[in-house]
């Protein structure tokens, strides 16, 4: 769903800023605000994702694992909110999270479905974080309990609930049963 501005223009990062702390995710795509209201359900897979993403880095300690309140700002001026972001500490300034939207390109980013996600504006978001260079996407399913794995337009794979997912090369020795997303 997309915020109209009351002053009439393009919305603004200065207009993402000010929307309300209420749970919802926003994110500023060709000058909307776009809101994407999550369920319970999307949410507990979220964190479950990001919790096992910062277990494997308590001891390989190479970036940090940020969750959908993050807001990253891509050289086209959008703000995407990823569900779970990772960054190598490399990447960010002085090795630091920055206080405000991140204007750098993620390590990984997941997005998790929910019953509400139109399936263009999925295939929007991950053709900007491919076009932007995002190495590794993962686009979570929760009612078929799959993972597509997204490195590029040709280079997919989809990963279903019983398999292993890793995440090489983004980070190295990672692996844990997809099912581990679900439950």
């Amino acid at each position: 769903m997309a915020i109209t501005m009351t002053h009439g223009g393009k919305a603004t990062i200065e207009d993402l800023l000010q929307m309300p702390k209420d749970g919802m995710k926003y994110e500023l795509v060709g000058g909307e605000i776009l809101v994407s209201p999550a369920g319970m359900r999307h949410s507990m897979i979220a964190a479950r994702i990001t919790y096992l993403i910062a277990r494997y880095l308590e001891g390989n300690p190479i970036g940090t694992v940020y969750s959908a309140d993050v807001g990253i700002q891509f050289p086209n001026g959008n703000v995407r909110s990823p569900d779970v972001t990772f960054v190598r500490t490399a990447k960010l300034p002085g090795g630091q999270s920055p206080e405000t939207f991140g204007e750098l390109i993620p390590d990984l980013v997941v997005e998790v479905l929910s019953p509400q996600d139109r399936l263009t504006e999925i295939g929007r978001k991950i053709g900007e974080y491919l076009e932007y260079g995002v190495p590794l996407i993962w686009l979570v399913d929760p009612r078929e309990k799959t993972v597509a794995v997204y490195r590029s337009l040709t280079d997919t794979e989809r990963v279903v609930d019983g398999a292993t997912i890793t995440a090489e090369p983004v980070l190295p020795g990672f692996a844990v049963p997809v099912r581990s997303f679900f439950e």
